[in-house]
């Protein structure tokens, strides 16, 4: 993998360290291999300065993924360099497995196959489309995970659902329904959950499509928020009286915004599903 340094260093080591966030354990395997470490295109070692503009190069293959490998269906890779990977899941489809060793049918099990290493950084509900973000490298994990955990990675939603709402913030605690327990509840015991309800759309045809995003990431956070304003998303056959009646539970993870850890630069990325979401497309749900 290639480095362009943007940062004077004391040498290897340090970058790796401070910047990478490496353990000393994982720089001590890569020092191992004399024959690994290229600075500006000259075998270097661990100790050689860094200076803004260099180009390092250096084997970062530091563990494998234990997933199995599933060729029959092809995800669509929204976006990909040598560090992160981003890719759309299909709506009815688990972002990865419980048990490594026997679920074949997962994201993750359908983009494994051309990667040594692949990881999530955060999941979807299997009802849920949209954008995942997959590490490619264990260090680069470990700077997305401290990203999504101090909110520098936005991640935006649409929703469809049936009544006008307001732009706003809404805040409660969630946790697990004593009546139910698949399901999560607002309740004063939980955690606290944050959803901003960013821009409410009318579409043509009657229904209403929701811009959010999220402070907090609980589980079923949008769906249970909605449904505690009497307002469920179209589909949510957990949380919604006629989810019954759709195919799909209209939400989708569509917009992903984030300064890359290595590159420096902003990405902004797209679902292919947000096609499904807009005005003129939605009349593709499907209604019994």
């Amino acid at each position: 993998m290639k480095f362009e340094i943007t940062n004077d260093y004391k040498n290897i080591r340090e970058f790796l360290k401070e910047e990478l966030m490496l353990s000393k354990k994982n720089i001590h395997t890569i020092n191992i291999d004399k024959n690994n470490i290229f600075l500006n295109n000259e075998l270097t070692n661990m100790y050689k300065e860094l200076k803004i503009g260099d180009i390092l190069e250096i084997n970062l293959t530091l563990s494998t993924s234990n997933y199995l490998k599933n060729n029959e269906k092809e995800i669509t890779i929204e976006y990909e360099d040598d560090f992160i990977l981003v890719a759309s899941k299909p709506f009815g489809m688990k972002t990865h497995p419980n048990d490594n060793e026997i679920e074949n049918d997962t994201l993750v099990n359908f983009l494994i196959k051309d990667f040594e290493y692949l990881e999530p950084i955060h999941r979807l509900d299997i009802d849920t489309c949209g954008l995942v973000i997959f590490a490619k490298t264990p260090f680069i994990k470990a700077k997305l995970d401290y990203m999504l955990e101090n909110k520098e990675i936005m991640r935006f939603y649409s929703a469809i659902v049936k009544n006008n709402i307001n732009t706003q913030k809404i805040s409660t605690n969630i946790g697990r329904d004593n009546r139910e327990n698949n399901k999560m509840t607002v309740t004063k015991n939980g955690k606290i959950a944050i959803t901003n309800i960013l821009e409410c759309e009318k579409l043509n045809n009657g229904f209403y499509k929701l811009l959010i995003n999220l402070e907090t990431g609980r589980t079923h956070q949008i769906r249970v928020h909605l449904n505690y304003l009497n307002n469920s998303i179209v589909g949510d056959k957990l949380y919604s009286k006629d989810g019954y009646k759709y195919d799909n539970m209209y939400l989708g993870a569509l917009k992903l915004e984030f300064i890359h850890p290595i590159y420096k630069k902003k990405i902004v990325v797209y679902s292919k599903y947000k096609k499904v979401f807009e005005n003129t497309k939605f009349k593709n749900i499907d209604s019994h």
